[in-house]
Parts: structure tokens; sequence; C-alpha cells
């Protein structure tokens, strides 16, 4: 047999937020502890559901926790920063031959190579890291080159959505005003 509930729904549209759309919220409180909030934005959507929140309804949760949490729960694939673009990975790894040299880790004909082979790349990082491609620079970081601290930006999609984060932190917190 078909159930059908009505469920209150605390619908919200927070406008002037600095650089962004209009952002729309919907939160729903099953009971006390338990609950979901959908954002939209523009044409993206993130929707949370909790079912432990300590007792806390969505709104004090959401002001409770931090944006890294809300972000990693919202997108788990949503890295705070992303590579730096291949003019800085090449200094990264010209710094590198020259501290290899500099130690006589390296040759001078070792070292030209890898200079050489950094300048002419188009991805340089891809060149130090895959091992399918055969090049001089493939044992310039040793057995773990991915992660030899490869320079990196913040991620701009990270920023957006803390920044529409903030936004509806400061959106209940009005309503919060508001009604006392």
């Amino acid at each position: 047999m078909l159930t059908v509930k009505k469920n209150d729904v605390l619908s919200l549209t927070i406008t002037g937020a600095e650089r962004l759309d209009p952002i729309r919220v919907m939160i729903e409180n099953y009971e006390p502890g338990k609950g979901r909030i959908t954002v939209t934005c523009y044409v993206q959507a993130w929707t949370g559901a909790w079912f432990a929140m300590g007792g806390d309804t969505v709104q004090e949760f959401i002001q409770r926790v931090s944006n890294d949490y809300l972000i990693g729960y919202f997108d788990r694939s949503l890295e705070s920063t992303i590579d730096d673009d291949n003019e800085e990975n090449i200094n990264f790894v010209q710094k590198e031959i020259i501290k290899l040299r500099r130690s006589n880790e390296i040759n001078s004909t070792e070292a030209r190579d890898m200079w050489d082979e950094s300048i002419g790349s188009g991805d340089v990082k891809e060149k130090v890291c895959n091992y399918q491609l055969a090049n001089c620079l493939l044992n310039l970081f040793g057995d773990d080159p991915f992660y030899a601290g490869w320079p990196t930006i913040p991620n701009p999609k990270y920023q957006y959505l803390s920044r529409i984060i903030d936004a509806v932190r400061a959106g209940l917190k009005e309503l919060e005003l508001e009604a006392a």
C-alpha cells in the first residue's frame, strides 16, 4: 500500500553573496539529530543527510562543523588544491636537478640530459612519474615521484563551494537573529 507523508521543509533563498548566484537551501529535520540539506547554486547541487548529529538540528549542525568536513561530505573527490601549471613543475624539477648535481649524486652529463628533457616537456610531471615513458627523468625523485611535493595551487572549485557554505551559514545566522 502506498503511503504519503507530508514533510516540513525549511526553504531559503540567499542572495547578495559576493560573486555568487542566488543560493537555494532546503532543510529537512526528520527528528532531533537526523536530517538532510540540499544546497543549489547556479546549475550545481549538493546534498547531505545525517542520522547522528548529536541531537542537533541540521541548521545547528551546519553551523558547528567545518567547511572542509562539509565539502568532503558533499563531494568526496574535490581536493582543496590542484597541480600547478607545467611551468612551475619544470622549475620544481630543475631545482631538484641542481640539488642532485651539487651533491654529486648525478654527473654533469646526466644533469644536462635531465635539464634538456625537462625544458622540452609539455607535461614534465607525467615524464617524471609515468614509468611507461622511457626518459632520463624517471629516477629524479626516487621510487615514489608522485609524492615528491609537487607545486600546487588552491582549487577554484573547492574555494567556490567553500564560499557557498559560508553564505549558507551567514543566511542561517540571519534567520536565527530574525527569530530571536
